[in-house]
Parts: C-alpha cells; sequence; structure tokens
C-alpha cells in the first residue's frame, strides 16, 4: 500500500465528523510497531544472520533472540545498536526508529549526534562507543 502524507492523515483526523469515520480512514497508514517484524525483514533484505547482526551490535544472543522472536521488545537504543548490526545507512535506521514507535536519530541531541556520526562514517558499534565515552555519554555495551 502506497504511504499516505502526514500531514493529510493529520489533516483528516482533525477534520473527520466521527470517531470511527477518522479511524477507518488512517488505519490503513498508521505504523506497525511490531518490532519483531521488521527485523526480520532487515534479515531479508540484507541476507544476514540473527547471530551475526547481534555480534556486530553487541546484544548478547540471548537477549538478541528474544527481540527477533518478539517476546521483548528493545529499548530505543538496542534498536539503534541493532541498525548497526545491519549495517544499515542513516536513513534506513530512522525509517526502522519510526516504524517500530521510536523518535527518530535527532542531530541537536548530544548523544544523537555522535551516533548519526559514527552510522554515516559506517563505524562499528565499538567505535561508536568510543566516542559516546570520551563525551561522558551513556554507551551502547
Amino acid at each position: 500500500m502506497k504511504e499516505k502524507d502526514t500531514d493529510k492523515l493529520l489533516h483528516s483526523l482533525k477534520k473527520a465528523e466521527n470517531f470511527q469515520a477518522a479511524l477507518s480512514d488512517t488505519k490503513p497508514y498508521t505504523i506497525d510497531n511490531e518490532t519483531s517484524k521488521h527485523l526480520n525483514d532487515w534479515l531479508i533484505k540484507k541476507n544476514l544472520t540473527k547471530g551475526k547482526v547481534l555480534r556486530k551490535s553487541g546484544i548478547t544472543e540471548t537477549t538478541g533472540y528474544q527481540y527477533f522472536d518478539g517476546k521483548r521488545k528493545p529499548p530505543r537504543e538496542k534498536m539503534i545498536a541493532l541498525s548497526i548490526g545491519f549495517e544499515l545507512t542513516l536513513e534506513e535506521t530512522n525509517t526502522l526508529l519510526k516504524k517500530s514507535g521510536f523518535a527518530q536519530l535527532y542531530p541537536k541531541h548530544h548523544w544523537d549526534a555522535i551516533v548519526i556520526y559514527g552510522i554515516s562514517r559506517q563505524l562499528s558499534i565499538a567505535e561508536i562507543d568510543e566516542l559516546l565515552y570520551e563525551e561522558g555519554l551513556k554507551t551502547f555495551t
């Protein structure tokens, strides 16, 4: 299904005469934040294994497999780590975050800015952690 512009969805919600009509018009375009589905889609797109993605993301296999199986929902920080494990671009990372119900990386936020820098240069999770540590910020691992 083709995506509908966010502004148009907002406009139709604000102008709707009743809730059910608004809901039926917008529901096909709402985000499916079933994280495991999005993660498994990326496995197929990138032709990777869960183990390889988890090693590159610095996430333990026990926890990581629960994310892929839908038994646990990863927090935003772990979603970003997974995107690094998948070697996603910044745009792909932001799309994954958005579709999973998280805020996109924001360049005015210090932690996010460092992560954006790292992703843009295809740095490893360890290299990004080093930059975060040097700035006195929370690291991934």
